[in-house]
């Protein structure tokens, strides 16, 4: 298997003259191509096999600034922290040149990046209220071998969650079938005879708090909403769910013991690690993305107060 090292290292190593500022100056201005092409990000991952060039004479150029975190990149794959409120694809075909969009903002970063119109395409998705880890392909064939990875289960994915009330048991897995299709924006869960796409989660109590817990949820299979639904049939909703949230007034549950001042603008879900291989290197791609700082604050509030 072919060994990564951050840009900047490489190019230390390879030019020991050179200082550190001066290093990452020199990629940040654009004086330093990767397998030819201009690369200006210093902690670009960049194989041992990969063709390091520099030249301090080439005029500098603008430092390109991605308008989201980037928590993996490479020649065909970027990974980013996608925030909450932003769209992974426009929410009709006619809209793509206008909505705001996770494929928008790659496709804006790429083309200044390497100077050309370049194909970009999404492996997975997420709800425009989850904020996370998210793939993007950079390359058609990244793309179809990506998507072929997704389809057969290979990329491993745990969220977390802050959800109303405490499970009981603290772990467990949730198999529920969920409709193929959806009205009104909503899916619904399926019994076994009627038409409908196999999921399963599991989850695990990672943390007691007041009237709510914070679980870690691992998707087996990724269907659309598939995460709230079972958290609905769970009978633990995700804090700030409101799309679901009629059932169950409809079926008269009882309160989970939150507090009505304890509310959320969005729905409580962080894709929070991503782990997959590489559609075309031996390589496994795995990312750790942070907190938001709106789920870390409503966590914070609910942690229960430690007498001293």
């Amino acid at each position: 298997m072919m060994q990564r090292m951050r840009l900047d290292k490489r190019l230390k190593e390879a030019h020991p003259a050179l200082s550190w500022r001066q290093v990452r100056e020199a990629i940040e201005k654009g004086q330093v191509s990767v397998d030819g092409r201009v690369q200006r990000d210093t902690g670009l991952d960049v194989f041992s096999s990969a063709a390091i060039s520099l030249d301090l004479n080439r005029p500098a150029q603008l430092k390109v600034r991605a308008s989201f975190d980037i928590l993996h990149e490479d020649e065909h794959i970027i990974v980013l922290n996608k925030p909450a409120g932003l769209l992974s694809i426009p929410s009709s075909p006619g809209l793509g040149g206008t909505e705001d969009t996770v494929l928008k903002r790659v496709r804006e970063y790429m083309a200044f990046k390497r100077g050309h119109k370049t194909y970009v395409g999404m492996l997975h998705r997420l709800d425009r209220d989850t904020s996370g880890s998210l793939a993007v392909a950079l390359s058609k064939d990244a793309h179809a071998a990506g998507r072929d990875l997704f389809k057969h289960h290979k990329f491993e994915r745990h969220y977390l969650a802050l959800v109303q009330g405490i499970p009981d048991p603290p772990s467990g897995t949730i198999e529920a079938r969920i409709s193929t299709g959806y009205r009104s924006g909503r899916r619904k869960l399926v019994d076994d005879e009627d038409e409908g796409l196999e999921a399963s989660t599991d989850y695990l109590v990672r943390e007691r708090l007041k009237g709510a817990a914070l679980l870690e949820l691992r998707l087996h299979t990724g269907r659309q909403h598939q995460i709230r639904l079972h958290l609905e049939q769970l009978g633990h909703p995700l804090i700030g769910e409101r799309v679901y949230a009629a059932a169950r007034a409809v079926r008269g549950d009882k309160p989970l013991g939150l507090s009505s001042r304890v509310s959320a603008q969005r729905n409580m879900l962080h894709a929070w690690t991503l782990s997959f291989p590489h559609p075309l290197l031996d390589a496994r791609i795995s990312v750790d993305a942070p907190l938001p700082s709106d789920f870390e604050q409503l966590l914070a509030r609910l942690r229960p107060s430690r007498s001293r």
